[in-house]
């Protein structure tokens, strides 16, 4: 059980602690994410899902070295969170270390193979590095896990425009409109 000390917030446990915490987190209420994980992290300095967490807050912040370090440590307690390698792939992208991000975007695949958005991620930092054919594979690789995946077609369709094979390019541009109307 979590240690309260504030009176707004009561003892809760991990798990509604970190539930409530999320509600937050995905409302935009960073602050208010924030504290509870780090009351978690009090009482449990070790809780991975919170480390993550405060992780991913960090990087939304602009705060990546902190990012880094959060994840890092909440994947040195559970090696098999591949949520966790996902994000801490964001981060490393942002902070320009490629190869350490697709190190964990593949580390992330290996735990969990129908990860699409791990796949779809990897391909934007092989894009970026012009590795088209590797990016091709990667977002084909989400597409196939996840069918209606707009991003993934949209992104597709960009290398495809690239090496100037327009027909591709102008379907998976269709894909991703049809998936999301109103896609900009």
């Amino acid at each position: 059980q979590i240690v309260n000390h504030s009176p707004k917030t009561p003892n809760l446990p991990l798990q509604q602690a970190l539930d409530l915490a999320l509600r937050h987190h995905n409302a935009g209420d960073l602050p208010k994410a924030e504290t509870i994980y780090q009351r978690i992290l009090r009482n449990d300095p070790n809780q991975p899902v919170a480390l993550h967490l405060l992780g991913v807050i960090s990087h939304q912040m602009g705060e990546n070295d902190r990012a880094v370090d959060l994840i890092t440590k909440a994947i040195d307690i559970k090696p098999d969170f591949a949520d966790a390698h996902c994000n801490l792939g964001i981060v490393l992208h942002e902070l320009r270390r490629m190869d350490e991000a697709i190190a964990s975007y593949n580390k992330a695949t290996d735990i969990k193979p129908d990860y699409a958005e791990a796949h779809c991620n990897c391909g934007v930092t092989l894009k970026e590095l012009g590795k088209l054919d590797g990016a091709v594979a990667s977002y084909r690789k989400a597409i196939s896990i996840k069918p209606n995946f707009p991003e993934a077609n949209y992104n597709l369709g960009n290398i495809f425009k690239e090496l100037r094979q327009l027909d591709e390019a102008v379907a998976s541009y269709h894909k991703a409109l049809n998936i999301k109307p109103g896609y900009s």
